[in-house]
């Protein structure tokens, strides 16, 4: 590991990557038998052949491992790695521990990667060679591969030195990508591994947030992976209810604690006590005021919400007049509009997708 800086805070020292760095592809699967195939094939199908691929199979109940390891006779450079279920966190921590690549890269065992994904990490890599990590868009699918959306997940990617804006921000950076677009250099991959095994879900949360207080991050603006979205991952999952919020926050208040432990571990505790608390966060103020409307609090408790949501610095940024959720968050809407509207904009049926995708390709239209 690099030796601590305590001085002040800065991105880690990376050597310089070798002519052909080794890709080491981490996938940690659970009960993904049906999707499996098609992923591995995603990867067979790379331009750039440097690589490894570490399956972690976390105790499936289907035929995967059976699938796996018809790749396995198929192509050698395709491990797979059994154990009990104990969550993702420790299949990746699994896998990694197995990996020998200059550069890591993650990959949902239901996600797909386009064939010149791993060479354009590589070179982007390569163009900056004190960059550590790497992202780049992706593009949402359903389960038959089909795609849910005709456009990019995002608008925007992060890229640069982002750790000072994290001090400030609760320790957030918006605009990074699911886990199957994220790749990190090792040197940074090893004060992230081992992740925290209370992380049985979300664990590409964590790797997003204590990678970008470690290193410069650079991005592909291209789709080179497709997110799939299906009733199994969660995803996809409903997200219309106060416990799902709840348990958000709890996943953020684990994560911020993880960045103070690393801060004070990598830089000294005088750079840790400048992280700022997960309020001055706008994902944290949002998810606050729709837990308030979902569970019915007081009012007062309610309007101190909403009034750390909408006075806060980015709030224009975030919910622009353009975006149908500032209509939600403008005002403090009676019970009954706020209900209509948060189902609209925050459900999953296959009406609700309908209304938003209308909704949005009508803002766009009147932008134009």
């Amino acid at each position: 590991m690099q030796e601590l800086q305590t001085e002040k805070l800065q991105a880690i020292k990376l050597p310089q990557l070798p002519d052909n760095p080794l890709v080491s592809v981490l996938v940690a699967n659970y009960n993904y038998a049906k999707y499996i195939s098609e992923t591995l094939e995603s990867v067979l199908c790379q331009t750039y052949l440097h690589f490894e691929v570490i399956v972690c199979d976390d105790g499936s109940t289907d035929n995967s491992c059976e699938v796996i390891e018809t790749y396995v006779q198929k192509d050698p450079r395709i491990k797979l790695i059994r154990k009990q279920n104990g969550g993702v966190a420790t299949a990746l921590n699994t896998a990694y521990r197995q990996s020998k690549g200059e550069i890591v890269c993650i990959l949902d065992a239901d996600d797909l990667w386009m064939p010149n994904k791993l060479e354009r990490v590589v070179q982007k890599f390569r163009s900056d060679p004190q960059c550590g990590f790497v992202i780049h868009n992706v593009i949402q699918v359903d389960g038959d591969g089909n795609f849910i959306k005709s456009t990019p997940m995002f608008e925007s990617l992060a890229s640069g030195w982002m750790a000072p804006f994290a001090l400030q921000n609760g320790g957030h950076v918006g605009n990074i990508p699911p886990a199957s677009a994220l790749s990190i250099r090792r040197e940074v991959a090893n004060y992230i591994f081992p992740i925290n095994q209370a992380f049985l879900r979300n664990a590409d949360s964590l790797m997003i947030s204590v990678g970008v207080l470690l290193t410069v991050i650079k991005s592909v603006p291209e789709v080179l992976t497709k997110f799939r979205l299906h009733g199994k991952n969660t995803s996809s999952q409903s997200t219309s209810t106060a416990d799902f919020f709840e348990r958000e926050q709890a996943s953020h208040a684990r994560v911020h604690q993880e960045q103070k432990r690393l801060l004070t571990d990598v830089y000294g505790s005088e750079i840790a006590q400048k992280l700022t608390d997960l309020q001055s966060s706008i994902g944290i103020c949002h998810d606050l005021y729709i837990i308030t409307r979902l569970k019915d609090a007081c009012k007062v408790e309610r309007r101190k919400a909403h009034q750390q949501l909408i006075t806060h610095p980015q709030f224009d940024t975030q919910f622009n007049w353009f975006n149908p959720k500032r209509w939600l968050f403008q005002w403090d809407l009676p019970d009954v509009l706020f209900t209509i509207l948060f189902n609209q904009l925050y459900g999953v049926s296959s009406l609700k997708r309908l209304v938003r995708r209308l909704s949005w390709q009508f803002f766009k239209a009147s932008t134009q």
